[in-house]
């Protein structure tokens, strides 16, 4: 079994636990500090997954760095110690974002451009696509410059490519096939 599904399971009954307590904003926060906690510290995460480091030193650890998390979180955290599997919370805390977005009733749109957005931009495509997903909109930026100019937004697996890149090399296969001119 994949360490994605193996997260998602995870993730799933945590998601269930925090919706069933009420506390789904809590624990999303938790996930979002333990993840960060582990990026600013390759030592911590090499640490923790060596395979002589004890799942007692790890709950002892775990109770330091996070003592403000919430209980549910911190019984994530022992399980996955107990059962060598801290290598799955990056995607654990992705699956169980993922979860409670769709509780409530948000999509994550990855929006590339050529540019920075401004928030008058921003604000224009969350109206332009709130509509065509049905959805909030929940906005990732990205700035890639090879896309020339426009905009390419991804939202789960549907992608709006309107980017000048893209309409130039469809406009070069149409003068290809003598469609054009």
């Amino acid at each position: 079994m994949t360490s994605s599904v193996v997260a998602k399971r995870y993730a799933k009954a945590l998601f269930e636990v925090a919706a069933e307590q009420k506390c789904l904003d809590g624990v999303e926060r938790d996930l979002k500090k333990v993840t960060a906690t582990f990026n600013a510290s390759p030592e911590l995460v090499a640490w923790v997954g060596h395979p002589s480091t004890s799942s007692a030193k790890k709950r002892e650890v775990f109770d330091k760095l996070f003592a403000d998390v919430n209980q549910y979180t911190k019984n994530l955290l022992y399980v996955l110690a107990d059962r060598r599997r801290e290598n799955i919370v990056f995607d654990l805390a992705q699956a169980f974002n993922e979860l409670a977005n769709e509780a409530r009733g948000i999509a994550e749109a990855q929006v590339t451009t050529a540019f920075p957005l401004t928030e008058e931009n921003k604000a224009e495509i969350v109206k332009a696509f709130e509509p065509i997903i049905g959805k909030k909109i929940q906005i990732t930026e990205k700035v890639d410059s090879d896309i020339l100019g426009g905009v390419i937004v991804q939202v789960g697996d549907r992608l709006f490519d309107g980017s000048l890149k893209t309409k130039l090399a469809r406009f070069q296969d149409g003068l290809k096939l003598g469609r054009i001119g």
